[in-house]
């Protein structure tokens, strides 16, 4: 393009308009073709991530399947131990009873007079043991 458009005949317009739709439907093939290379990209990347992200959702189903699965362990564990807990309690509040009692027992003792019956017991026993002695 040497000349001014103003300078130019309508033939050589006409060549110009015709080398510039050239270049124009070459640009246009060139982007739709990378258009359709760009989405066969896009398309083949989708398919090989589709069954990857299938696999790794399957996975996440079966680690919740067993999530849940701990958690109701865990919490039937737990209503057992409420239930061990609850009989060990039994237990002690009868034991504490019994040692309650005991010692209660223990403290109506009368030490003077049981030291008193076993002197007794004694001055009693010493005769008999002198005589098995022989």
């Amino acid at each position: 393009m040497g000349k001014n458009l103003e300078e130019m005949s309508e033939r050589e317009l006409l060549i110009e308009i015709a080398k510039l739709q050239r270049k124009e439907a070459r640009s246009g093939k060139v982007a739709a073709v990378a258009t359709v290379v760009l989405a066969l990209v896009l398309v083949l990347a989708l398919g090989a991530a589709v069954p990857v992200v299938f696999d790794a959702l399957g996975q996440m189903g079966d680690a919740l399947a067993e999530v849940e699965q701990v958690a109701k362990d865990a919490q039937d564990s737990l209503k057992d131990v409420d239930v061990l807990v609850g009989n060990l309690n039994i237990v002690l509040e009868d034991n504490m009873d019994a040692l309650n009692k005991t010692l209660t027992q223990v403290g109506e003792i009368d030490v003077e007079s049981l030291n008193k019956s076993i002197e007794e017991l004694g001055a009693i026993l010493e005769p008999l043991a002198k005589l098995f002695k022989r």
